[in-house]
């Protein structure tokens, strides 16, 4: 028979292993409803959004892009070096609101979500996202929701605030193309790390989903990517004094800037058009000492608002050269540029910014400004 000692260990057993069944229940329990409250329901693919709500879908995306998002799961301690600090709070909410647009746009960069339990330091994870991405870090951006003031903001090297909330923007096109499958799958498995790391879930986007886009974008850009180019050369084919271009710039407001090009700008100091040595070439040291062959003036017509007014705005500046200089207005060819030339020339730069416009792309915008960098 079993003695009185025997019974009572039997019983302390029995209940040890009921408390611990219990509690490894209660855990996974909690860490469903966490993940629950991150994913939600169905979601639409943020890659399929426009630019702000209300606004009209763009005609790069289609039904193609349509996929459901995808999640990186928290890695939590084991029950046996967890402690009260960081156990999963099951009153932690993701944010009721996402980044603007100038912080993670989910047209044109792939938005990654990462809710964590606990508050994350910024210092710390700005250390291991660096160290993580690399050369990625140029076409990356961080944010964060800071819960004192409920304002989303942008997590730069030496921000001492600490998330719960973050996003991760990595720009999926530029003009140096789309994305590549390498790229993003280095994004991703660097985003899986910071989530083990650092306790938190993280949701994405399927990768198909995302080169596709990528790909598409960067396809349309593409079609209305041009840099339209004039050059003044003298008539007789000589040389001109570079110091009489640098007086004409002083009068027609153009700044010689580090890159040895003339610039012209807006009120925003946006540059509208440029002004080089013959084929485009920066400016030689010593300027006022050179003699030029001719000057080329440049408009990249998706990096400014209003490219009519702004290839008008070159052409006043080129009248003004071809007086001084005695020169002619003539393309890359050397083919003299007639008035009908650059009439056609000023519809073609219409047409494209109608286009960019159609597409969410505002020429001179912001988004136009990120891609045709």
């Amino acid at each position: 028979m079993l003695s009185e000692l025997q019974i009572t260990l039997i019983g302390a057993g029995l209940t040890a292993v009921a408390g611990v069944w219990g509690y490894n229940s209660w855990q996974g329990y909690r860490q469903r409803k966490l993940a629950e409250r991150i994913v939600g329901a169905e979601q639409e693919d943020v890659l399929m959004q426009g630019d702000s709500a209300g606004k009209e879908s763009a005609p790069i995306t289609g039904d193609e892009f349509a996929t459901a998002p995808r999640r990186i799961e928290p890695v939590f301690a084991s029950s046996d070096e967890s402690n009260e600090s960081n156990e999963i709070d099951t009153a932690t909410e993701p944010g009721d609101s996402e980044p603007p647009a100038e912080l993670a746009d989910d047209f044109i960069d792939c938005i990654v979500r990462l809710e964590a339990a606990e508050m994350v330091a910024a210092p710390l994870f700005w250390a291991a996202q660096r160290q993580i991405f690399g050369a990625l870090e140029d076409h990356l951006r961080w944010s964060g929701l800071d819960e004192n003031s409920g304002q989303w903001r942008q997590i730069r090297a030496h921000d001492a605030t600490s998330y719960r909330h973050l996003r991760a923007a990595l720009q999926v096109a530029d003009r140096n193309g789309p994305i590549g499958e390498a790229e993003l799958a280095r994004f991703y498995d660097g985003v899986g790390q910071l989530a083990e790391n650092f306790q938190v879930a993280a949701e994405y986007s399927a990768a198909s989903v995302v080169l596709a886009h990528a790909r598409a974008l960067d396809e349309f850009c593409a079609s209305v990517d041009w840099r339209i180019s004039v050059n003044v050369v003298n008539l007789a084919g000589q040389t001109v004094a570079a110091a009489r271009l640098i007086d004409l710039a002083t009068e027609t407001s153009l700044w010689l800037k580090d890159d040895g090009v003339f610039h012209a700008e807006d009120a925003a100091g946006q540059t509208v058009f440029t002004l080089s040595d013959l084929g485009g070439k920066p400016f030689a040291d010593g300027l006022g000492s050179l003699s030029l062959n001719g000057v080329t003036l440049s408009v990249d017509v998706p990096r400014v608002a209003d490219g009519s007014q702004a290839f008008d705005r070159l052409l006043d500046a080129a009248r003004k050269l071809m007086t001084s200089f005695d020169g002619t207005l003539v393309d890359d060819r050397r083919t003299p540029l007639s008035d009908e030339m650059l009439a056609t020339i000023r519809g073609k730069i219409e047409e494209f910014q109608a286009k960019m416009s159609a597409h969410q792309i505002p020429a001179g915008g912001r988004r136009a400004l990120r891609l045709y960098s």
